[in-house]
């Protein structure tokens, strides 16, 4: 017997049941009612959604969960003891929503059946959509035919039919999977990357996907072919397993092949085994330990090898350090955080040598000098402190500069602290700022004119250092410690024009033990200096407006008044051989870079300020100004053994010109110019130009430099570069890239590089092209080969070659 119930009209009355057993209730009784009688227990798995990749950490529904039906009619049949829902059907349960065209309830078997349009959206917004499917009650176990699933993370499975069993597993049949979304004009168009399985394996407990006899393709095109893999749960974030293995040839090191195996331990800490096995050198160990804690989190990575062919490393061209049997290295970071304020950290990689890194690929990018820190770092609304111990290692060593370790010092430690006083001084503000810096290097760090080191005896005669040499540091130990006191305060004066008085006392302590082969150099024992100085600045903005712009023209003038350096040029100059004057270091105190060095002597600043906003069209703004020594010894003037100032424009009393501009349309364009000119003739002595500009799709930009040759150090040659970038957007998705630089002034290419790049949802690709200039010789080639591919939720791989040579890195994870 069947017995058909239409309902009202759709949406007007909701059915509330616990099960869908309760419609047979519902059915016999045809009323509009909600229905508490209890049913079959029939709730949800606690397991992730319907077919989707829900969190394991979702609820468990209470044993009472109600169901809410919306349809156009039910119909009851008697004889098969089945229920159905007809029409426009809606059915809510325990965060779960299905809709269909017909959903029918076998009572005696407790399955039930979705038929038309049939689409599923389960606790975590994963939705199913298929043509049929057959499911419990409980929505754990069902078969699907025609399936589609999107879910939540932006993944995607298609099946001719589907099997989920008790909850557990999902299995796809014929499957699709892909990470990429559908293209909105031809969703029937192929994705980027699609991965096809005979089966798709979803285990839910485990949080993993099985792939067998699977294929990869990309637009369409099958590229490769796996009998069997299996991926993370794309939910997953941290999963134990094998990553993307990696393979690759190197003259000297032979073919390899590295397989990572990533060993999730805990939510917060995992381990990274990654062997390699590498055809002329032998079995490389590769291990990293990565732990988060509550209050920060640390990381150690360790690499080795016993070669089995070192004497493969040996080239006169090259002069690599490999030539020894066992090689390796260490890497670690970490950062705690004590409490708001204050952290410590480090980060330190040591290689058993200089070319370590490079030859196998591991541990460090940098291929000049690897700086290792332990760190303890303050920082509050108005102070700030820092204190950090640094070893330099030297990746560098070709024999013409004879450059070693033992050259660059070690600092044990830097200590920087500034203190701003929350209430005012005398109307103004009161800070103070101070430095220690304690180091030590076991051989005297000694370069010629080119740069390039020599040794003591070639640049340092009868006490006397020669012409053509400076010493950038010596052996021994040296400590200073350094503080200042700075008070300074504004103040409106007549007409608008602003005053700010300001003045400094600065103190200097020294503990030097150090080689003393320099004759009246203080380089051993304790010294002292102080600085006092005051000074005020004067400042009149006079602004215009009309038209939708305006003007600003501000006058500066700037006097310091101290005594002449102490000890000028008698003491180690560690930290400020660094001198570059310009526009923005023209109102500057003191224009030394560091705290070896000490500006004193009367000093007189001036220039002018300009800044102009013309309506719509363009901001510009610009410095141009010269400095005077106007009374006591010019410190610039003064030689130390780095040669700081002698060419930096300020040796003189009068100094260079100095002026910059820059200018932005506020469309993408800007460009900024500055240079320094001769006082004499306004000759060209440093000149800088940079432009950036977007055009359309079009991103581009182009510096220059300009360099006098500097005679009075020795350098007869001048610096004469532009370089230039671009980038163009091709479409959405595709992107050509290129760089390059000239040298001017040796007639001959510096670098360049070429590539193009894809990028989208799913996908990031790029190939790059470089070719650069090599200061030293220990590198094989100085062209190289960047390939770079990675899938979402698959991981990704990348190719770093030499061009002759090919090699591998994975960056799965």
């Amino acid at each position: 017997m069947v017995v058909s119930v239409p309902l009202q009209r759709r949406g007007a009355v909701s059915r509330a049941v616990r099960g869908l057993g309760a419609l047979l209730v519902a059915a016999t009784l045809g009323l509009g009612l909600t229905l508490t009688a209890p049913v079959d227990n029939a709730y949800a798995q606690s397991a992730p959604g319907t077919l989707g990749f829900g969190a394991d950490n979702l609820p468990r529904p209470a044993k009472d969960a109600q169901m809410v039906l919306e349809s156009d009619q039910l119909v009851y049949d008697y004889d098969k003891a089945a229920v159905a829902a007809v029409g426009k059907v809606k059915i809510y349960y325990d965060g779960y929503t299905l809709e269909a065209d017909r959903v029918t309830y076998d009572q005696k078997n407790k399955k039930m059946r979705a038929e038309g349009r049939v689409k599923i959206v389960d606790r975590t917004g994963a939705v199913v959509t298929a043509d049929t499917i057959d499911i419990t009650d409980d929505f754990a176990t069902g078969f699907v035919n025609a399936l589609r699933l999107d879910t939540p993370t932006q993944t995607h499975f298609a099946a001719e039919k589907a099997l989920r069993d008790q909850g557990k597993t999902t299995t796809f049949y014929r499957g699709v999977y892909t990470a990429c979304e559908p293209c909105r004009e031809r969703p029937e168009k192929a994705p980027i990357w699609q991965v096809k399985a005979a089966r798709i394996i979803v285990d839910h407990n485990e949080h993993m996907v099985y792939f067998k006899r699977a294929s990869l393709e990309f637009l369409g095109m099958p590229i490769a072919y796996f009998p069997a893999f299996s991926a993370p749960d794309p939910t997953i974030k941290r999963k134990s397993g094998f990553l993307f293995p990696s393979a690759g040839y190197k003259k000297t090191l032979g073919a390899f092949i590295q397989t990572p195996y990533f060993w999730a331990l805990a939510p917060n800490y995992d381990l990274t085994l990654a062997p390699a096995v590498y055809t002329n050198q032998g079995f490389l160990a590769d291990v990293e330990w990565r732990h988060r804690l509550e209050y920060g989190q640390y990381s150690l990575r360790m690499a080795g090898i016993n070669q089995l062919n070192p004497n493969d490393f040996y080239d006169e061209g090259t002069r690599n350090s490999g030539v020894k049997d066992f090689r390796g290295g260490v890497k670690t970071e970490g950062e705690f955080y004590l409490n708001r304020y204050w952290t410590v950290g480090w980060d330190a990689t040591l290689l058993s040598d200089r070319t370590f890194s490079r030859d196998y690929s591991l541990l460090s990018t940098n291929t000049d000098i690897n700086v290792s820190n332990v760190h303890l770092t303050g920082i509050s609304e108005r102070n700030y402190f820092d204190a950090r111990m640094l070893y330099f290692q030297v990746l560098t060593n070709d024999e013409d500069i004879k450059y070693d370790q033992g050259r660059q010092a070690i600092v044990h430690p830097v200590i920087d602290h500034s203190y701003l006083f929350d209430n005012s001084v005398l109307g103004g503000q009161l800070s103070i700022k101070s430095n220690l810096t304690s180091l030590s290097r076991d051989e005297t760090d000694i370069v010629n004119n080119d740069g390039n080191g020599i040794t003591v005896a070639e640049g340092v005669l009868n006490g006397q250092l020669q012409d053509d040499a400076h010493i950038l540091g010596l052996s021994g130990n040296y400590n200073r410690l350094s503080s200042q006191v700075t008070w300074q305060r504004s103040m409106i004066g007549p007409l608008g024009m602003v005053f700010k008085p300001f003045g400094y006392l600065r103190g200097d302590g020294y503990y030097l033990n150090q080689d003393q082969i320099i004759a009246g150099l203080n380089d051993d024992g304790s010294y002292f200096r102080g600085m006092p100085a005051v000074g005020v600045e004067w400042r009149w903005p006079i602004m215009a407006a009309g038209l939708s712009s305006s003007f600003l023209f501000e006058p500066v003038a700037q006097m310091i008044v101290r005594p002449n350096e102490p000890m000028a040029g008698q003491l180690p100059n560690e930290d400020a051989q660094s001198l570059v004057f310009d526009d923005s270091s023209l109102f500057d105190w003191d224009k030394f870079s560091g705290y070896d060095r000490i500006e004193g002597g009367t000093r007189v600043n001036v220039g002018f300020r300009y800044l102009a906003s013309i309506g719509q069209l363009a901001t510009i703004q610009g410095v141009v100004g010269q400095s005077y020594q106007v009374a006591g010894e010019n410190s610039f003037a003064v030689q130390d053994l780095t040669a700081t100032g002698a060419v930096s424009g300020l040796e003189t009393d009068v100094s260079d010109f100095v002026a910059g501009v820059t200018l932005d349309t506020g469309y993408g364009y800007f460009l900024t110019a500055r240079g320094r000119f001769d006082n004499e003739n306004l000759d060209v002595n440093r000149a800088e130009l940079t432009a950036t500009g977007k055009f359309g799709d079009l991103t581009a930009s182009a510096s220059y430099l300009f360099l006098r040759e500097q005679p009075a150090i020795g350098n007869d040659s001048r610096t004469d570069t532009i370089s230039g970038k671009a980038s163009w957007q091709m479409t959405d998705t595709w992107r050509v890239f290129g760089s390059v630089a000239w040298d001017i002034e040796g007639d001959q290419l510096a670098s360049s590089g070429i590539g193009i790049a894809y990028d989208d949802e799913c996908t990031t690709f790029s190939i790059a092209y470089s070719e650069i200039r090599q200061d030293y010789t220990d590198l094989q080639t100085s062209k190289q080969l960047m390939v770079r591919l990675e899938l979402r939720t698959l991981g990704g791989t990348k190719l770093h070659s030499d061009v002759g040579s090919l090699t591998s890195n994975n960056t799965s994870n």
